[in-house]
C-alpha cells in the first residue's frame, strides 16, 4: 500500500488528548499516525491528513463487542450512466475490502455483512457507509494531467458506526488516484483498478485507526 494511506484517524475515548499517544506501530512495522485530538461535543475529534472528519464517542474503543455488522453500502452520490457499473462495483468492494482488513487484525470475533447472519442475542456494533461522491476517472485525462489528479477515479464516503441507537463513530473520506501507479502510469490502467486502490487505502487508513484504538497496536514515544 502506498504510503499516503498509512495514516489513520482515532480517538482516545474519553481520557485527555494531551496525554494520548498519536502514534502507533502496526504489526508490518509501520508507523500509524493518528493525528491530533480536539475536544468535540460527546466526544472527541481528530485532525488528519487523510480523514475530512473522524470523530469518536467518549470511552468508545471498538472493544467488548461480538459482532461488527457492515451493511450494504448507501450511495447518494451523483453519477453518469456509464458510470452506472463501476459505481456498483465501488459499493460492492467496500464491505468485502473491510471484512479482509478487519479479519487479521482480531479487533472483532466475528464479522458479517448480511443482517440475516447476525446471532441472537450478540453484541453487535453496525458499521453504515455511504458513498456521497463519485467519478469513475478516464484514461484519456489521465494521460494529460494524471498526475495533478485529472482524470482520477473519485470516491468520497461517509460512515457511521452505531451501538444500537448510539452513535459511537462517524467519518468522512475521499480517495482519487492515491497510488503512485495511478499517477504516473494512470493513462495505462483500467478505471477500475484505480478505483479498488482508492478503497484499499481508504479501508487500511480506518482499519488502522481501529487496530490503534482497540489496543492491537503499540504505541510509539
Amino acid at each position: 500500500m502506498a504510503a499516503v494511506a498509512l495514516a489513520g484517524c482515532a480517538s482516545s475515548g474519553g481520557s485527555s488528548s494531551a496525554a494520548s499517544p498519536n502514534k502507533f506501530k502496526a504489526d508490518d512495522g509501520r508507523t500509524i499516525d493518528i493525528g491530533k485530538a480536539t475536544p468535540a461535543p460527546g466526544g472527541t475529534h481528530y485532525r488528519n491528513p487523510h480523514m475530512e472528519k473522524c470523530w469518536v464517542a467518549d470511552g468508545f474503543t471498538f472493544n467488548g463487542y461480538d459482532t461488527l455488522y457492515i451493511s450494504p453500502t448507501l450511495s447518494t452520490a451523483k453519477y453518469q450512466k456509464d458510470e452506472e457499473r463501476p459505481h456498483e462495483l465501488a459499493r460492492e468492494n467496500l464491505p468485502k475490502e473491510f471484512v479482509s482488513m478487519l479479519t487479521p487484525k482480531g479487533i472483532f470475533p466475528g464479522l458479517v455483512t448480511k443482517e440475516a447472519d447476525l446471532k441472537p442475542g450478540a453484541r453487535t456494533l453496525k458499521l453504515e457507509n455511504t458513498i456521497v461522491e463519485y467519478s469513475k476517472g478516464g484514461g484519456a485525462a489521465r494521460f494529460w494531467v494524471g498526475m495533478y489528479g485529472g482524470g482520477q477515479p473519485v470516491l468520497r464516503v461517509q460512515g457511521k458506526m452505531t451501538d444500537g441507537d448510539k452513535v459511537v463513530f462517524t467519518f468522512e473520506a475521499r480517495r482519487s488516484g492515491v497510488s503512485g501507479g495511478a499517477r504516473i502510469g494512470g493513462a495505462y490502467m483500467k478505471d477500475e483498478d484505480i478505483q479498488i486502490e482508492d478503497i484499499r487505502s481508504l479501508v487500511l487508513d480506518l482499519t488502522d485507526f481501529m487496530a490503534a484504538i482497540a489496543g492491537k497496536y503499540a504505541a510509539k514515544n
